[in-house]
C-alpha cells in the first residue's frame, strides 16, 4: 500500500485541489491556468497525479526552534 507524505508532489497535496466530493463533483483542479470560461474546473485523474502547476498547500514545519532562527 502506498503512503502519501505531506510534501509529496501529487495533486492531493496541491493548494489548487478543489474537494467537491461532498456534492458529487469529485476532485478538481482549481488552478486559473486550467480553467475555461463558463466550464467547471477539470477533474483530477487520480490522487497520485501531478502536473507542472503543482504548489504545495502547506509548507512543511521547520525543524528549527524560534530561538535558533536568530
Amino acid at each position: 500500500m502506498d503512503t502519501i507524505k505531506a510534501n509529496d508532489k501529487i495533486c492531493i497535496n496541491c493548494k489548487h485541489l478543489e474537494w467537491l466530493i461532498g456534492i458529487g463533483q469529485g476532485l478538481r483542479c482549481g488552478h486559473q491556468a486550467k480553467r475555461e470560461e463558463g466550464k467547471m474546473a477539470p477533474l483530477v485523474p487520480g490522487k497520485f497525479h501531478t502536473c507542472d502547476l503543482f504548489e504545495l498547500k502547506v509548507e512543511p514545519k521547520s525543524i528549527l526552534k524560534e530561538s535558533d532562527k536568530r
